[in-house]
């Protein structure tokens, strides 16, 4: 079955019609303004295993194309059995112009839970590895250490610093932990020591965990925002992959000049189901955030190797704070999807074929249902969050609300299905990519 072919498939939001998809990495924009997005892959099956960096790159956030191959497991070296979740930027530290240059977590096969940090650079167009990636950051040695991985990469105070997930034992219990390193020099980082760790009070009470996942540290209106995804061990729960959440604070230099993250409050980034280790990209003055679908619980593995697909990534959001809410927007460049105007039956009421790919903005409760050819009706989010738009792909549904936090979730129609949209509704688009391809 071939992605048009598929109801299921969202076409609006990934380019790849095989393989398995997951977390975004390496998020970039080159001197000419193209944007590059990477995330994990796998080309060979719909299933984890063996994990590549997928590439696309758009001019414009909506129309995408797809690249060849990022970095890609490399037999004899540290990342000889996957290349997992990782950064981009420009370098500019030896050329003014900038370097291309992807920063990811290496895996080998032997212990994966404890990865090692490896840079790789790029042409100037960002499309062709023109340096194999090089071992950066070793496994520190921290006692009782479960887990390290996932590099980011900011500035703050002059200089160039990053930070990884990790997570520690430490008798009967686990304790997730940020860890910080120097990097002015990109192939040559310092491990410091903890940034935050999560028996911190506040990090205990918004984002328990045994290992903190894909941390992402950015400003929005002079706070700091720390992005985590909760990971918890094999032995200890049914899933591992649990949900992203966020911490606000600020910057603070400890008594031995360390910078130390001090969270005041915290909250949940989507509460949508399936929605796992998103990446906050700093762009002028605003900070966009790509996050993993995953496919839904419901859906068994033999029906995600028959299609042939597994995963995709969210449309980006523009993050914002609300006092200590964090919210998002839509950005401006998603208008450009936007085809037809839509027709709402009776103000409250708009009915889509599958596959369905629309946008509808509504000023509070939305109903959203699966309708079968005997008028039969699934319900599959039912919320009041005020005003908010609706997002419908094939099997990915966003709803970002004004004032609430975003719901991400994947839901599952059969070709002759009705997708219906209930609420108050104001207007709906039809959406199509600007290739005319919907």
């Amino acid at each position: 079955m071939t992605e048009t072919a598929d109801p299921r498939f969202p076409v609006l939001h990934r380019v790849h019609p095989r393989g398995w998809l997951n977390d975004p990495n390496g998020i970039l924009r080159t001197e000419d303004g193209r944007w590059h997005v990477f995330f994990q892959f796998n080309p060979a099956s719909a299933r984890h295993e063996t994990i590549h960096w997928g590439h696309m790159s758009s001019p414009d956030l909506v129309s995408w194309r797809e690249e060849p191959l990022g970095p890609s497991p490399r037999p004899g070296e540290a990342d000889q059995d996957g290349c997992w979740s990782g950064v981009g930027l420009i370098d500019r530290t030896e050329d003014p112009g900038g370097v291309p240059t992807l920063i990811y977590s290496g895996v080998d096969g032997v212990e994966n839970q404890l990865a090692r940090v490896v840079v790789a650079r790029l042409d100037e167009s960002a499309t062709e590895l023109v340096e194999p990636g090089v071992v950066a950051a070793d496994v520190p040695p921290i006692p009782g250490l479960i887990g390290v991985r996932d590099p980011f990469v900011l500035s703050l105070g002059g200089r160039r610093w990053a930070i990884q997930g990790a997570g520690t034992r430490e008798g009967e219990e686990h304790v997730p932990a940020i860890l910080l390193y120097s990097c002015d020099d990109l192939e040559r980082w310092e491990h410091v020591g903890p940034l935050v760790r999560g028996d911190d009070a506040v990090a205990a009470e918004h984002a328990p965990a045994d290992l903190w996942e894909c941390p992402q540290l950015v400003q929005l209106d002079g706070r700091w925002v720390l992005l985590l995804s909760l990971w918890r061990h094999p032995d200890r729960a049914e899933r591992s992959t649990i949900q992203v959440n966020y911490l606000v604070g600020d910057m603070a230099a400890g008594a031995d000049g360390m910078a130390q993250f001090l969270p005041s409050t915290g909250g949940q980034v989507d509460l949508g189901p399936d929605f796992y280790a998103p990446q906050a990209v700093v762009d002028g003055d605003r900070v966009l955030l790509w996050g993993w679908s995953w496919e839904g619980l419901e859906r068994t593995q033999e029906q995600t190797d028959a299609q042939g697909w597994a995963g995709t990534l969210t449309f980006p959001r523009e993050l914002r704070l609300d006092g200590d809410l964090l919210l998002a927007r839509v950005p401006d460049e998603l208008r450009a999807l936007r085809g037809d105007r839509l027709e709402i039956t009776d103000g409250e009421t708009l009915d889509l074929p599958v596959p369905a790919r629309a946008e509808a903005r509504v000023r509070g409760a939305v109903r959203v249902e699966i309708v079968g050819p005997d008028g039969r009706a699934t319900e599959v989010l039912a919320v009041d969050d005020g005003p908010a738009t609706v997002f419908l792909d094939g099997s990915l549904l966003e709803l970002i609300p004004d004032g609430a936090t975003p719901r991400t979730m994947r839901i599952y129609p059969d070709v002759g299905d009705t997708m219906r949209v209930r609420g108050e509704l104001e207007v709906a688009w039809l959406l199509e990519r600007p290739d005319g391809r919907s």
